[in-house]
């Protein structure tokens, strides 16, 4: 979801552009989204500031003519499963002993934590039968969780393996300062938004692009793709559909990537390695707008945003196709936390 500033931008930009003041120059604009979905992120934002983010907060929103979707068409066949989704997306199941924001899950929904990666991947994985998981997933709150089940289901893969290590480099003005980020240093650092320095491949390997490459042939960031050829200084992939239709191989090279002052780093790292990382597993900010045949949720670590848990519930189309890997209360009951920002979804 857009955050309220970027549309101002866009706004001004238009009425420039157009000669008019009227809103966004006189062009009309459709929006489109759900706010029992994620709002906007804000690094290091309180409760307030993330509210005061969305649009609804902004001027543009007062002159826009609204419209309500009431028809779930993911779940639409699976009316008892939608109608929850409502309730779990709108904060409005009942808590758990009194304690704000938690919800209990319902039991047919979860299965032990060692089962959850068996409900979604089968035992043998290889790129003959890649089509069959194309589009399951499991969905994690943090990185770090979606890293471990992804060097889990790795282990699955039958195919051939290559490690390819990154050249990572400082950048700075200062020559002299270089000497204080040693090169051992920089390979430790695991940042979300660039690939691991050791990244282990195997044919048949699902990845999950990093960077814009090609956005006329779908390689854009978030796009998935599987790996069907593994070269010494590239390897091939296939744009995972899930539709079983014919998709050609595109190579993936090495390019460089940065990260800087967003990822508190008190200096500029350039690493050099291919744009992906497996993607058996994703968060849940990631998953946001995507469908999947079956989810599989880890909730060690429980949602810590608005919207996360009804975002990840609400990628399949029924209440069979998901299953929740948690742990019980010691009661026999499944409780998690389900954070809902109410003042967003009260403001017209």
């Amino acid at each position: 979801m857009s955050p309220g500033p970027q549309l101002a931008v866009v706004d001004r930009l238009l009425r420039d552009i157009m000669g008019s003041e009227s809103p966004f120059g006189g062009k009309p604009v459709l929006f489109a989204g759900d706010f029992r979905q994620i709002l906007p992120v804000v690094r290091r934002g309180s409760r307030s500031v993330i509210v005061m983010s969305s649009i609804k907060h902004n001027s543009l929103w007062q002159n826009s003519e609204k419209f309500e979707l009431t028809r779930n068409m993911r779940a639409g066949n699976d009316a008892d499963f939608a109608d929850w989704l409502l309730l779990l997306g709108s904060g409005q199941l009942p808590t758990v002993d009194g304690v704000q924001d938690t919800v209990e899950i319902p039991r047919e929904m979860v299965c032990d934590v060692v089962e959850l990666i068996d409900f979604v991947y089968p035992q043998h994985i290889s790129l003959a039968n890649v089509d069959d998981f194309a589009r399951k997933i499991v969905l994690c709150p943090r990185n770090d969780e979606c890293r471990q089940i992804n060097r889990t289901v790795l282990q699955r893969i039958e195919g051939a393996e290559r490690t390819y290590t990154a050249i990572d480099t400082v950048v700075i003005d200062d020559p002299d300062e270089e000497a204080n980020f040693p090169t051992e240093f920089l390979n430790l650092l695991e940042l979300n938004g660039l690939p691991p320095f050791k990244l282990t491949l195997r044919v048949g390997a699902i990845v999950m692009l990093l960077r814009n490459l090609d956005p006329k042939r779908k390689l854009c960031n978030g796009t998935r793709l599987v790996v069907t050829e593994l070269r010494r200084h590239n390897f091939r992939a296939r744009v995972l559909s899930g539709d079983g239709g014919a998709q050609d191989d595109v190579i993936i090279p090495a390019i460089p990537m940065t990260a800087g002052g967003e990822d508190d780093l008190p200096f500029k790292m350039k690493r050099i390695q291919f744009p992906v990382r497996l993607s058996f597993a994703m968060t849940i900010n990631k998953s946001q707008g995507q469908t999947f045949d079956r989810v599989g949720l880890l909730l060690l670590s429980p949602v810590f945003t608005h919207g996360q848990l009804y975002v990840a519930f609400s990628r399949v189309r029924n209440a069979q196709s998901v299953k929740v890997g948690m742990y019980d209360d010691g009661n026999g009951r499944f409780v998690t936390k389900n954070i809902v920002h109410r003042e967003v979804l009260l403001t017209r």
